[in-house]
């Protein structure tokens, strides 16, 4: 793959001095570029990618339609004022609006997911007069602004050990907005003590009892992954949701969804249509756009929204490289069947996964679903005490040795490869994580 920016090695040396970097762990590789689910490093060694670049490729790397849409698009207008109406704009949202949850049918943009968590928020103090707090779930995860920091998992104090700038930490934990946490939906390890389909959904309740008695003022939404990402790869389950939503009507509180990491991995564009539950709002970025600064919320056609574009308004919101990349994966996404594959394939690997379970007790759990799967390793079924971070390294970095590149949330591993990933590819990565175990651990 041809690289026009090539340098030599002393100048990656002196070049790498101007970067911030956000990774703390090694294994980032030094890459000349991508095709399909492959990257390449500057070695011409490939890697299938299994993050798909942080779950945003769905379409993996140097998609030349998603090229020449974007390319299209840049001799024409490839910014237009959020003020201005267009073709592709229309069509984008109208589009949107139809592979969406059937009321969810009004469209705002942003630039990526944290924005879009803000807008929601926005949108939901909108709607629920008087209120100024949201409740997240223990594990969430919702972005790094200082809008929506203190709604993810790294800002609770009993996560010291994570959190990366504790100045930062400690100003948005005082800042005007109030999230407050509440126990999840996490089966396997259940704060409970119930098993799976043996309970009365405790976790349920714990939330409303948050609702009612936790939060002091009105709360304006809950705030979901269906399936979280950052805290381990947790679906939740149907019923769970289901119930939330209950609560949320029952209490007059907005259920907004945060899919900015679940577009097209359920076998559904979204999510909610995956567990038949409609939320007030849906937040969704990352894997829209193929690769293209996205982000946006859709929300129910019973609320108020922005009535002054002073009430969200970035300048590059109305990005039409983006909108045609989107409307270009879209019609990738419809045409080559990819939720289709994407639930086939991710079928295929949980299976696998099971199947190596069965040989490995320190496979505690396998989760799906689609090619949102996640592996929890345990130094014992019965205590499921986590295998350690240096253990996890060591798996990782032999599977990189191997060519297979996945991102793990502390004891669990993450295999999100993107959507157009085949069986023969799937069944590589499955032989390699299954000798993986075999050899490190």
């Amino acid at each position: 793959m041809k690289n026009q920016y090539e340098l030599t090695p002393e100048q990656r040396v002196e070049y790498s001095r101007h970067l911030m970097p956000c990774f703390k762990l090694p294994g980032g590789l030094s890459l000349k570029g991508g095709e399909g689910i492959y990257l390449e490093d500057l070695d011409g060694k490939k890697y299938m990618d299994f993050t798909s670049e942080q779950f945003v490729c769905l379409l993996g790397f140097g998609n030349r339609e998603v090229a020449e849409a974007i390319y299209e698009q840049a001799l024409n207008m490839p910014m237009v004022a959020p003020l201005h109406q267009t073709d592709l704009r229309l069509s984008l949202y109208h589009k949107l609006a139809n592979v969406a949850p059937p009321h969810l049918n009004r469209i705002s943009f942003t630039l990526g997911g944290g924005m879009a968590i803000e807008s929601a928020m926005k949108i939901a103090l909108k709607n629920v007069p008087g209120s100024r707090n949201f409740v997240t779930l223990y594990g969430g995860y919702h972005g790094t602004t200082f809008g929506t920091a203190d709604a993810t998992f790294l800002s609770a104090r009993g996560a010291e050990e994570e959190i990366a700038n504790e100045s930062f930490y400690r100003f948005v934990n005082h800042a005007e907005h109030h999230f407050v946490k509440t126990q999840r939906a996490y089966c396997y390890r259940c704060p409970f003590s119930k098993e799976p389909g043996k309970c009365s959904l405790e976790c349920a309740q714990s939330l409303k009892e948050t609702l009612q008695h936790g939060v002091s003022g009105p709360v304006a939404g809950v705030i979901i992954e269906p399936i979280q990402s950052g805290g381990g790869q947790i679906p939740l389950p149907k019923e769970y949701l289901q119930r939330v939503r209950q609560i949320c009507d029952e209490m007059g509180i907005l259920l907004i969804f945060d899919e900015i990491q679940t577009f097209g991995r359920t076998g559904k564009f979204f999510a909610a249509q995956y567990y038949d539950v409609e939320p007030d709002i849906i937040a969704f970025a990352k894997g829209m756009g193929s690769g293209m600064p996205v982000g946006g919320i859709l929300i129910h056609d019973r609320l108020t929204g922005f009535e002054n574009l002073m009430e969200d308004m970035q300048t590059f919101q109305n990005n039409h490289l983006t909108y045609a990349a989107v409307m270009k994966t879209l019609e990738i996404m419809e045409r080559d069947h990819l939720l289709e594959n994407g639930a086939e394939v991710g079928a295929y690997m949980t299976e696998r996964l099971l199947e190596m379970q069965k040989r490995f007790s320190f496979i505690g759990d396998v989760r799906g679903p689609g090619l949102a799967i996640g592996v929890e390793l345990v130094k014992d079924p019965i205590t499921k005490k986590p295998f350690t971070e240096e253990t996890m390294k060591k798996l990782f970095l032999w599977c990189v040795s191997q060519g297979l590149f996945f991102q793990s949330a502390h004891n669990v591993i993450k295999l999100k490869p993107p959507l157009i990933i085949t069986m023969d590819q799937a069944k590589e990565a499955m032989d390699i994580l299954e000798r993986c175990f075999q050899e490190v651990v």
